[in-house]
């Protein structure tokens, strides 16, 4: 799981290039399983799921604290990866008018 712009620092309201920053990692993760696959003679695959929408985060566990995040855009980014297609990034219709704006395709 990746997530960008979840603190001040990192979230962008008007230009959403959080947005774009993670959509940029999620194709170049595609690509560098393709150079994995050619170079180790696998044939890996990879589905991902691409949100944006609130969530909740913070640290859980007492003896082995680990940070996460919750919430219904998690959850549906998490069933996109799941039903999505091999070697596809999926988007919601949201993420899609924001990248399509940007020039992405």
């Amino acid at each position: 799981m990746a997530a960008s712009g979840l603190n001040a620092a990192t979230y962008d309201r008007e230009g959403r290039s959080h947005i774009a920053a993670l959509a940029d990692y999620a194709m170049h993760l595609m690509e560098q399983m393709k150079y994995i696959n050619e170079h180790s003679f696998n044939n890996f695959q990879m589905k991902i799921g691409l949100n944006m929408g609130p969530v909740v985060a913070g640290v859980i566990g007492a003896r082995k604290p680990q940070y996460d995040i919750w919430g219904n855009t998690v959850n549906v980014s998490s069933r996109m990866d799941s039903t999505g297609v091999p070697d596809r990034i999926q988007v919601t219709t949201d993420l899609y008018q924001v990248l399509a704006a940007k020039g992405y395709a």
